[in-house]
């Protein structure tokens, strides 16, 4: 037997619904001033809490269109509209049941409709988690005073240094990373964001540039060593990616980016990262 519990707006959270509950279905409809039912722009957010009182919530993943589904102990639901327009109103009925619901779309079974795998890299980007800078800079020769530096402070939240891509002119380069160095001041490059949807905005993390740099901190990686051709006929490498998946944990810590060149002679070097910032789900965090 199931049992329904209704959200209607502006009310966002349903009544306690007890403990007795397995299987959980959600469907949201919106109305235009009319009452006519209309297909709103932004997708709303569900959530549920297994407790009845305080602000403990999960994400609850969408099934379908306008569905969500979820076996698991809860007490509320509550919808998050923010980024959602061109409604008027909306209808949320969340339906309980003793039984655990089936978390297989229809038709997957029978050729209808496949089971879709997707990487973090792409399931990143959709989600507006994953940003990319890059800069060109000339580096003088291969004495420690020329080499090029950057810094990452994460903020809250892992990050997860996805690549550095180097190309360059010359002999070659070598990037380096350190943890914790001692620096003062600094201004922001701008992070863009791998989805256009989220032009503008920028993560907590920061890449600052221009500071002043008094110890490197301890070393935390590999060296990358790039190199390249050395014939007068073919010097110089494009753009390659290196150092994949770098987990940066730590909140409101500062890494160094370092990039010293090979060559004796001045070359050019276009540098870029790319990085997700998030929670990281291996572990499952409590």
């Amino acid at each position: 037997m199931a049992y329904r519990f209704q959200i209607q707006s502006p009310a966002t959270e349903t009544a306690i619904m007890g403990a007795d509950f397995i299987g959980g279905m959600v469907f949201i409809q919106f109305f235009n001033g009319g009452g006519s039912p209309v297909t709103p722009t932004g997708r709303p957010v569900v959530e549920r809490s297994e407790y009845a009182t305080g602000n403990v919530w999960r994400t609850v993943e969408p099934f379908s269109a306008g569905e969500w589904r979820f076996n698991a102990y809860a007490q509320r639901v509550r919808v998050n509209m923010a980024g959602v327009s061109g409604y008027a109103s909306y209808r949320a009925e969340v339906y309980r049941c003793n039984e655990p619901v089936t978390m297989v779309p229809d038709g997957a079974y029978t050729g209808m409709r496949a089971n879709v795998v997707q990487y973090y890299d792409e399931i990143n980007k959709k989600r507006g988690a994953q940003w990319e800078a890059s800069r060109l800079i000339t580096i003088a020769d291969n004495l420690p005073a020329s080499n090029a530096y950057s810094i990452l402070r994460t903020g809250s939240k892992p990050v997860d240094l996805k690549a550095r891509a180097f190309g360059y002119t010359g002999l070659g380069v070598i990037g380096r990373i350190y943890e914790g160095p001692t620096y003062s001041g600094g201004t922001a490059d701008p992070w863009y964001n791998m989805n256009t949807q989220y032009i503008g905005q920028q993560p907590e993390a920061q890449l600052l540039t221009g500071f002043t740099l008094t110890a490197l901190g301890t070393k935390c990686g590999a060296d990358i060593i790039a190199i390249g051709p050395i014939s007068n006929q073919s010097r110089g490498s494009v753009v390659h990616e290196y150092a994949r998946n770098r987990i940066l944990p730590k909140p409101n810590t500062a890494y160094l980016l370092e990039i010293a060149s090979i060559d004796p002679a001045s070359q050019q070097v276009s540098a870029r990262v790319e990085m997700y910032e998030g929670g990281l789900d291996w572990p499952i965090p409590i």
